[in-house]
């Protein structure tokens, strides 16, 4: 019966039928605005509660970073800006807070250790990057050091994470893993 009530027969009038095409894709936009919305943060790395750290902020740490430290990636990077406010936090609350004038001078020394260039214009979550690194140091040089990590292990299970799946999946204490294979895209698994 309810088939019957959706087709159209010539009894239907062409009024009719041009309401009933306006409800169905009606329905279909609203439905694909519902499932949008669910599917995260447009151009977003990761969103960490209402912070949302975009791909364009890795990237360009990523890019200046490239030559002063090794083993820089994007999972690195993605994992370091989502956990870089927490740790600086904590750090600062037990008196060994970084700067961000401390931080460039970590990346002014890595710079001239490496012989690289460090732009004049380094972007913020490059300074970020710094600063965890600076203030992760610290916190492992505490003599309470136990007690602040699992400190940091609590205050991070907290947070509401989200990681676009481009950039890795989220594994323990905020880290990224390297994005899975998705088979059905053209040369995944290809060197």
């Amino acid at each position: 019966m309810l088939t019957s009530r959706l087709t159209t027969g010539p009894t239907t009038s062409r009024a009719t039928r041009l309401s009933r095409t306006a409800l169905l894709a009606g329905g279909a936009l609203a439905a694909a605005a519902a499932l949008g919305a669910c599917s995260g943060t447009p151009g977003a790395a990761a969103v960490v509660d209402d912070r949302v750290i975009t791909a364009d902020e890795v990237q360009v740490a990523v890019e200046q970073l490239g030559g002063l430290f090794q083993g820089v990636s994007t999972q690195t990077v993605t994992s370091v800006l989502i956990q870089e406010p927490t740790i600086t936090e904590l750090a600062a609350e037990n008196g060994i807070g970084v700067s961000p004038e401390q931080a460039r001078t970590l990346l002014e020394s890595a710079a001239t250790a490496g012989g690289a260039a460090l732009p004049d214009d380094l972007a913020p979550s490059t300074i970020a990057v710094a600063r965890y690194v600076q203030a992760s140091g610290a916190l492992q040089d505490a003599d309470n050091a136990a007690e602040l990590a699992q400190q940091f292990s609590e205050r991070i299970g907290e947070l509401d994470i989200e990681v676009n799946p481009r950039f890795g999946t989220l594994v323990g204490d905020a880290n990224i893993d390297v994005p899975g294979l998705r088979p059905w895209v053209v040369g995944a698994g290809e060197s």
